[in-house]
């Protein structure tokens, strides 16, 4: 009988090391799935509940009415600050204010999103974590990202330091950098930045100092002086807006010669008086340019042909189809333009 020979191809690996490695590779993907499940243990089956600071400050996910009940009790919060809404008209607002009303517990609604917020609303938010009643709740949807960066705020007020604050966007709370908005986080770095630039090591005191001067949503920051601003046209004239824009924010400002996306100059023009049409948006500086930090651009923008009266001017800066600079807290220049029907200087 022929003797058949199966010859292994060279540098091929035997099956059974071939097993041998898949098992490993199962045997690693089990031990760290484990793990992650350990580590995600509250937020899968305790409403995300942790404690922030002793005594002091505590953060979940959005509690039941039961379960907020039951921790009122065990713990005698005597504030809970809600930030997934700054309305109470929603049912689970309704449900969570019947709770807190019946143990005498101040509950505070605060809307942010998983964006950097605006100046206004983050100065809210700090003021509230810097005089909420203790012990104090802080709860958003899951308990993650919001509820992050008001743990991490109530940590800096508190005393902590920075890396002590960055800990509470850890995967124990849910905080998956592959899943999760990377944007809250950030605050941090830019606090941590102001810091460096300065030479300075954080308080309290210091944080709070940055807040009200100099946080600064994204790029969203603008000084705008004057150059060329009439209060008066003669109706049937066009006249020139020209302003110097100087970028007063930490990042670079992108403008576009595309009307529907970038950073253009932009002004809003609304009636005084009766009778006169709805406001009217301008835009200009439709250039690509990019603008970087302690650098200013000059900008101009025709106003066209108007119905006399007086108007309210709104000067600003836009980024297309996103935000207006001055709904994140970015100063605009506000005047009021009068179209008159003739030259007042020509008039008997």
């Amino acid at each position: 009988m022929a003797e058949i020979l199966h010859e292994r191809a060279e540098g091929s690996p035997p099956r059974t090391t071939r097993l041998g490695a898949a098992s490993y590779v199962v045997a690693v993907t089990a031990v760290f799935t484990i793990i992650g499940l350990w580590a995600l243990r509250d937020f899968v089956f305790n409403e995300n509940f942790h404690t922030v600071i002793p005594n002091k400050v505590y953060r979940s996910a959005q509690p039941s009415p039961a379960s907020l009940e039951r921790r009122i009790k065990e713990i005698g919060f005597r504030s809970v600050i809600n930030l997934r809404t700054s309305e109470a008209k929603a049912s689970w607002v309704k449900a969570e204010s019947k709770v807190t009303e019946a143990y005498g517990v101040d509950l505070h609604l605060i809307w942010l999103s998983v964006f950097m917020p605006p100046r206004a609303t983050f100065r809210q938010l700090v003021h509230l974590l810097d005089t909420a009643r203790r012990p104090l709740l802080l709860h958003c949807e899951r308990g993650v990202d919001r509820s992050g960066i008001a743990s991490a705020v109530a940590v800096l007020l508190t005393g902590g330091s920075v890396a002590e604050a960055r800990k509470q966007f850890g995967l124990s709370y849910g905080f998956v950098l592959w899943f999760c908005s990377p944007d809250l986080p950030q605050i941090l770095d830019h606090y941590e930045n102001w810091l460096v630039a300065r030479g300075w090591s954080h308080t309290s005191d210091r944080f709070k100092q940055w807040v009200d001067n100099d946080y600064v949503p994204y790029f969203y920051r603008a000084r705008l002086d004057p150059l060329e601003m009439p209060t008066s046209i003669v109706k049937g004239k066009a006249a020139m807006l020209r302003f110097r824009a100087t970028n007063i924010s930490p990042q670079p400002w992108r403008f576009s010669s595309r009307q529907d996306r970038g950073i253009h100059f932009g002004v809003k023009m609304n009636p005084l008086a009766p009778g006169l049409r709805q406001e009217i948006e301008l835009r200009g500086g439709f250039r690509d340019l990019t603008v970087a930090p302690g650098e200013a651009v000059v900008l101009e923008l025709a106003i066209p042909p108007l119905e006399s009266g007086r108007y309210r001017v709104l000067v600003d800066l836009v980024d297309e189809g996103k935000k207006w600079f001055s709904d994140m807290g970015s100063e605009p220049v506000i005047f009021e333009l009068r179209i008159e029907d003739s030259n007042p200087a020509t008039r008997n």
